[in-house]
């Protein structure tokens, strides 16, 4: 348990770390969100590869279901990154957040129909409650014309996100958390250079370059340690959890990126903070 709460909190701090970087790279740098998007699978996949080559973990036994359940994980993460990568170029980190939180709500959910192991009544109202709040953040602000389509293309990565999470645990059962990360990110990586290519893009800078690798390296352990969440903490527990990260991505969002945050955003956040530990430490 203790183990899959660090994992966990790894993650988290993980995913606010790169998605800030890739902000201040899309600002400071100008990068076409194609090339930022293939530079940080290149970076994840010389990180992970570098890691297969020096700790030589054991190979895996591939089975056909296996194969099914990459291929499936190769799919839902292109598209899941691709809308992502669009979304952070027109939108603020704070302006993307209340939405952004119904992905580990709708992951949550979904993990809670397919796995009745996992079900208890404190966690689905958990999760209603988070909905509910989440909503409240939502619906709140005018949006530029711009900043809609962010947001569609945000909503659209949510819909590929949320059901990626069960799909490792079923994955988890044939693979372990870093083989499932290494093939997941070579498989959007190859995906990338076939179907969203930088086309009429700049030239690479050594600042961009060195922006999108640095991120790409937070991504890949983020990436490993969610998967190992999910394995000690299984997905429902591992999705309401998640809920946490919103005050911090709203904090690099005001200090760092020097956005418009609202205080009735950061009050949703600790309201957030407050729904999912309650039905935890009960």
């Amino acid at each position: 348990m203790l183990m899959g709460l660090l994992y966990l909190l790894l993650s988290i701090i993980s995913e606010s770390t790169a998605k800030t970087i890739d902000k201040l790279n899309f600002r400071r740098n100008r990068i076409a969100a194609r090339q930022m998007n293939l530079l940080l699978f290149f970076a994840m996949a010389v990180c992970l590869l570098l890691y297969l080559l020096i700790a030589k973990p054991p190979l895996p036994h591939f089975a056909l279901v296996t194969v099914g359940l990459v291929a499936l994980i190769a799919l839902a993460s292109f598209g899941s990154n691709v809308f992502d990568v669009l979304s952070l170029k027109a939108d603020d980190l704070s302006l993307r957040e209340p939405l952004l939180d119904f992905q580990p709500i709708v992951a949550g959910l979904i993990g809670y129909m397919l796995f009745p192991a996992e079900r208890k009544p404190g966690f689905l109202l958990a999760f209603v409650l988070g909905a509910v709040i989440v909503y409240y953040g939502t619906h709140r602000r005018k949006l530029r014309r711009l900043q809609k389509k962010g947001m569609s293309y945000l909503t659209l990565a949510i819909c590929f996100e949320a059901f990626l999470p069960s799909i490792y645990k079923v994955t988890l059962i044939h693979l372990s958390p870093f083989y499932i990360a290494l093939f997941r990110v070579l498989s959007v990586l190859v995906l990338s250079s076939l179907f969203f290519p930088p086309r009429n893009v700049p030239h690479l800078t050594s600042k961009k370059f060195g922006y999108a690798f640095l991120s790409g390296i937070v991504y890949a352990i983020g990436t490993v340690s969610s998967l190992y969440a999910i394995r000690e903490l299984g997905v429902v527990l591992t999705m309401l959890l998640m809920l946490l990260g919103p005050f911090l991505r709203y904090m690099s969002g005001y200090f760092i990126l020097k956005e418009n945050v609202r205080k009735g955003e950061i009050a949703s956040s600790f309201l957030l903070a407050l729904v999912v530990l309650v039905p935890i430490l009960r």
